[in-house]
């Protein structure tokens, strides 16, 4: 702990009101961080000249980032986000995986 932060939270009686002033220092930050990497799985589009192998490996770094900052993405949603990240040459992939995995609901 910098000195600073040592500095300002001194003061504080208890384990419980450090945690709080902890929880709001640096509360929004985890917050912000969930948001941005949810924002890049949901903006990531495979472009043209992207080979399917370079764009799965660039969404295979979001996903992490977003369970590393708390981001409850379950399996289908990552399935989901992965199918309409690619481009629409993957449009009849997408039917016949929808088709052998009934179960799945996917749109």
């Amino acid at each position: 702990m910098t000195s600073t932060l040592y500095k300002q939270l001194e003061s504080y009686k208890t384990t419980k009101a450090i945690l709080d002033n902890l929880e709001d220092m640096f509360g929004g930050q985890a917050t912000l961080a969930r948001q941005s990497a949810i924002t890049s799985l949901m903006n990531a589009q495979q472009k043209p000249i992207t080979s399917v192998k370079d764009h799965m490996i660039t969404l295979m770094g979001y996903f992490p980032e977003a369970a590393n900052n708390e981001a409850n993405l379950d399996q289908n949603s990552q399935i989901e986000m992965v199918f309409n990240s690619l481009s629409k040459d993957f449009a009849s992939f997408r039917a016949a995986y929808n088709l052998g995995n009934k179960n799945l609901t996917l749109t």
